[in-house]
């Protein structure tokens, strides 16, 4: 399947609401830990500010899209310690989202009650901490967890195994609650970075149908990164865990195209979607800048015309990106700036990259 095949497909079910598991890999947004390569242009508290931005919008995005209602939501959080697990409720609650923490409910399957099972939230975030480099994932026991290039298909291994085993006792939930959702028959398991947040919401949703697939049979879908990354990844029931992260060359240029081969070495078919945009340099963060400024004139233009004709074709502020976070956040710290006494126009401070060159 070509990308415009990807795309065509992704247009015709924006109505339709999918199962499986959305798993978002985040890094705590710390001053000095988070996104540190951006330290030289914004500080270590702006470089903090910005992740935090971003990462709120992934999940905002996430919450409020129709199509991913019945999609399980899992937070996969480093450091995987108690002061991890703390700065991301905060963070969950500043946005009023939903969450339960790993002390609400047994990551492993054979701890789990049903009286316990049938306590869970699954509408909300669940928060899990991220695999130790000592094997370790519990919240409360942990002293380092981080992603590092190193460990990081260890980390992802233990996260489609965890996430495979939550949507199997959603499963056995509904069963013994006698819910009839043919959403939760869905066992695609798909990963996303916090590092993209121009969420792309009709690609997730494709990757988690074909990643589903008819009769069961299903294959991965991979969104490569402009960096030689990838920042979206949805695997199918069959894919065997212990493989297809195996002989991947993390954080290189050849990231997305290792993934390729170990996917397909793992005999598991795979399409390739949209590109995304990871947000790491200070050349990233500039083009972010200029995306969002454009949009959001795009957007402006589309809203003006549209309410100078009906008042009531528009029910919310289409003027506003999805990633409206990180464009304030953008403003704050004087990458983006207002023109004029225009609020929703915006330019980028060249100054501010001819200064960091």
């Amino acid at each position: 399947m070509n990308r415009h095949q990807t795309l065509t497909k992704s247009k015709h079910i924006d109505s339709t609401c999918v199962g499986g598991a959305v798993v978002v890999f985040a890094k705590c947004p710390l001053p000095g830990t988070s996104k540190t390569r951006l330290s030289a242009l914004l500080g270590a508290d702006g470089a903090a500010s910005l992740a935090r931005a971003m990462l709120s919008d992934i999940l905002v995005s996430l919450s409020e899209s129709p199509q991913l209602k019945n999609t399980l939501k899992v937070l996969m959080y480093a450091p995987g310690t108690k002061s991890g697990e703390s700065t991301m409720i905060g963070l969950l609650q500043s946005l009023n989202l939903s969450h339960q923490t790993e002390n609400a409910y047994c990551a492993d399957t054979h701890q789990q009650s049903i009286d316990a099972c049938n306590s869970m939230d699954f509408d909300g975030w669940l928060l899990l901490p991220m695999l130790s480099t000592d094997g370790n994932t519990n919240a409360h026991q942990q002293s380092k967890s981080d992603l590092t290039s190193t460990t990081l298909g260890d980390k992802l291994i233990d996260a489609l195994e965890r996430s495979r085993r939550l949507l199997k006792r959603r499963k056995q939930y509904d069963q013994d609650n006698n819910n009839n959702n043919n959403n939760n028959n869905n066992d695609a398991v798909l990963f996303l970075g916090m590092d993209s947040p121009e969420l792309p919401i009709k690609e997730i949703v494709h990757g988690l149908q074909i990643a589903h697939g008819k009769s069961n049979i299903g294959k991965a879908h991979l969104c490569p990164a402009d960096d030689g990354g990838y920042g979206l990844l949805s695997v199918p029931h069959h894919a065997p865990s212990s493989c297809i992260f195996t002989g991947v060359r993390w954080s290189t240029s050849l990231t997305a195209v290792s993934q390729l081969k170990a996917l397909s070495d793992s005999n598991v078919d795979v399409s390739v979607g949209r590109l995304m945009h990871d947000i790491d340099e200070a050349g990233d963060v500039q083009k972010l800048a200029m995306r969002l400024a454009q949009g959001d004139k795009r957007k402006t233009q589309v809203h003006d015309v549209l309410t100078e004709y009906s008042s009531g074709i528009i029910a919310s502020d289409t003027a506003k990106p999805n990633c409206y976070r990180t464009m304030q956040t953008l403003v704050d710290l004087g990458v983006l700036l207002i023109n004029g006494d225009d609020t929703k126009q915006h330019t980028v401070n060249s100054e501010l990259f001819d200064k960091d060159s």
